[in-house]
């Protein structure tokens, strides 16, 4: 232990001694370790771990293919046939965008949030963490004036009360009680046409049971909603993908309203990644050079800077140092740099991500 601690005075005296040197090589390190860092937090974030929700792998979701127009929302009549033909989902749900101004409680606002059907939080994965979910009872036409607020509201206008559960707010000039709050996430809320979603926070301010009447759930050319479907424990991507054809194919023979229509089926993550995934994992990859580049050019400047200790290794050689006293001083000595380039990688990758 004595000549270990011996070793790491030393080391720290030579780094000393060559502050030109210990200089350039920590800075190398520090900028292909921070820049590594810093990107690896991002595809972290981004494609490792984005989604909040209880096994986000089993997230699908679903959109139509319109004859010229590609990739397009859901008619509600095609939504329930898939609900009710598939055999590899736990649940299918649709979603849609909505729009209501808050009054009282502070200064009217207008907010968008989202209609959910049912069966829309057990498929995406998260309850309300404070109060419940809507009740069956509570999608049916005339009966949902009960809404859930997303987190953001919830701190925001009403400073995070926990009682605001079964408390009355004004909607639309009309009384929704308020039976959960969201935790904070992304959700999906806003189906766009092409067919995407949006994941601006500004629309994710509250949800309201989406209710159908007879008509409109016999609609098959408005093409309004979003759909997301959970697969069942075992069942593959791919196999969705051949039911959901098949089911798309027998609609198409059955409606004149399907003509040229499909069904397509897309993990969830790539609604949320879109495009980013490629350039992502390309930057990764780009700085992961770096960082092997950085590592042989300090490699480089270190045995140069060995080769000019030739005569204090012939010194402390004679005196009686072993090949592997001079191996262990040598590798304590780049420990120590490494340390040191380390901790200030990380500072300049924090500073990056802030």
């Amino acid at each position: 232990m004595n000549t270990l601690w011996q070793d790491l005075r030393y080391g720290l005296r030579m780094l000393l001694k060559h502050p030109g040197v210990t200089a350039i090589a920590v800075i190398t390190l520090a900028l292909g370790i921070g820049a590594n860092t810093a990107i690896f937090s991002v595809v972290n974030a981004v494609l490792l771990n984005p989604l909040p929700y209880r096994e986000p792998d089993r997230l699908i979701s679903l959109w139509e293919s319109v004859p010229n127009q590609g990739r397009w929302r859901v008619a509600p009549a095609n939504f329930f046939d898939w609900k009710k033909q598939n055999t590899v989902f736990e649940d299918v749900a649709a979603f849609g965008r909505s729009s209501l101004t808050l009054t009282g409680d502070g200064e009217p606002e207008q907010l968008v949030g989202a209609r959910a059907s049912s069966g829309y939080f057990a498929v995406v994965g998260v309850e309300p963490f404070i109060g419940r979910a809507f009740a069956a009872e509570e999608y049916e036409p005339g009966k949902g004036r009960v809404v859930i607020l997303a987190h953001t509201l919830w701190q925001r206008r009403y400073g995070g009360d926990r009682n605001i559960v079964n408390r009355t707010i004004t909607l639309d000039g009309a009384p929704y009680t308020v039976v959960g709050v969201m935790p904070p996430g992304l959700y999906p809320v806003s189906p766009l046409n092409p067919g995407q979603l949006t994941f601006d926070e500004h629309e994710q301010n509250y949800w309201i049971p989406m209710s159908f009447s007879a008509d409109w759930a016999a609609a098959r050319r408005a093409h309004v909603l979003g759909v997301v479907a959970r697969l069942k424990p075992g069942v593959s991507i791919e196999q969705a993908a051949t039911e959901m054809n098949a089911i798309g194919a027998r609609l198409e023979q059955e409606y004149a309203d399907n003509r040229g229509e499909g069904v397509l089926v897309s993990p969830f993550m790539n609604e949320v990644v879109g495009n980013v995934r490629p350039a992502l994992l390309t930057l990764l990859g780009a700085v992961a050079v770096v960082l092997l580049i950085a590592c042989a050019n300090v490699a480089g400047l270190l045995l140069a800077q060995h080769a000019g200790r030739s005569k204090e290794i012939a010194i402390r050689a004679a005196l009686g140092a072993g090949r592997g006293r001079l191996v262990r001083q040598f590798f304590i000595e780049g420990l120590l740099l490494s340390l040191l380039g380390t901790a200030a990688g990380l500072a300049l990758a924090a500073l990056a991500t802030s």
